[in-house]
């Protein structure tokens, strides 16, 4: 054990760890430390009372050890917590708490989420603590990053009530809407007209303009910047929608991204069309180009005979391409773009986005 040249740096603190379970004098420890650390250096191996004496001591702090590292990941979770609620309840917020906890509401959050603390202390800490609280940042203490991911949430907060989802920072009034709107159905009620004019809810209708397909691209990569570019000089009319998924509002969650994660546009460009559609590859250029009149430029590349060959070269730049453009790698850019989504939290829809 101590014949590893490894283990020699880590002998004075081991002794230090070991004095409240031996009760030595620490100058006595300390001392025997020096000793066989300096036999170490000079003979290449350990002899001696002196020596043995430390390993029985060493040996004795082994539970102190234990039982000192398993503190460490909570010291490390600690950080990732949400702020705690310090602002008291108030006698509305206390009863919409209940009404809420009754219809199993859920707050889908992240503990980073600016939107997220306001919305808490909007409600309160009693009455926050009547609701659940799911944590989706990966890194957050608790994480439920699965079933985010399951529900599908693109940003926070988001809360789920009667099985539906509503994004976005709301005031106690817009949250006790919902609440009424929700037992309206319960109970057999039709909506009638009261739904409120702040409560943005989950819809897949399209807004009503001319493109047709809407391509994904990476503004930050200048191959695709110059292509974006050459695409929107050759669409006078409009038929191509252009999203930078490098741009920190880009949201998978609208109707038009089809849902497409950053990490999956980064990976393979993307595009939707109006219909849902979702494309892929070298399928993407094919559709898009044909839209502007240019399908010609890609229609070799559908032959039996080429077509293989033509998405097998764009696997291979796909897979390279953010080395070849001096950025690196996919992880590295996942990295910078979730430190600086952090700062990014929509003001006009109260509402942080997702980091995926």
């Amino acid at each position: 054990f101590f014949n590893s040249s490894l283990m020699t740096p880590w002998l004075l603190v081991w002794a230090m760890v070991c004095l409240p379970a031996t009760s030595r004098n620490p100058v006595r420890v300390i001392s025997r430390a020096k000793v066989l650390t300096s036999a170490r250096r000079g003979s290449g191996s350990v002899e001696g009372v002196g020596a043995k004496t430390l390993r029985r001591d060493v040996l004795r702090s082994v539970p102190v050890l234990v039982l000192g590292s398993i503190h460490l990941p909570v010291q490390a979770d600690e950080a990732k917590k949400p702020p705690e609620v310090e602002s008291s309840s108030s006698a509305e917020a206390l009863q919409l708490g209940r009404e809420l906890r009754e219809l199993g509401a859920v707050f889908f959050g992240a503990y980073w989420c600016s939107h997220c603390a306001n919305q808490k202390r909007a409600l309160g800490k009693e009455a926050f603590q009547m609701i659940r609280y799911v944590e989706c940042a990966k890194d957050g203490f608790n994480s439920n990053r699965k079933l985010c991911n399951e529900k599908d949430i693109s940003g926070y907060p988001t809360w789920e009530i009667a099985g539906d989802l509503y994004p976005g920072e709301m005031s106690l009034d817009e949250l006790r809407d919902i609440v009424a709107e929700v037992k309206k159905v319960k109970g057999g009620v039709s909506e009638g007209e009261s739904e409120h004019e702040g409560i943005v809810t989950q819809t897949t209708a399209l807004t009503k303009d001319a493109w047709t397909i809407n391509l994904l691209y990476d503004g930050d990569c200048p191959v695709c910047h110059a292509e974006a570019d050459f695409l929107r000089t050759h669409d006078p009319e409009g038929k191509i929608l252009l999203t930078d998924i490098s741009s920190g509002s880009y949201d998978p969650s609208k109707p038009e991204n089809g849902g497409v994660a950053y990490k999956d546009a980064m990976e393979r460009i993307h595009a939707v069309t109006r219909n849902g559609e979702i494309l892929q590859g070298v399928q993407v250029f094919r559709r898009t180009y044909a839209e502007i009149g240019l399908g010609w430029l890609f229609a070799l590349s559908s032959l039996p005979a080429i077509g293989p060959v033509t998405d097998a070269l764009y696997d291979l730049w796909a897979a390279n391409r953010l080395r070849l453009t001096g950025r690196g790698d996919l992880a590295t850019e996942m990295v910078k773009r979730r430190e600086s989504r952090r700062t990014t939290c929509d003001e006009s829809t109260h509402r942080c986005p997702s980091l995926v």
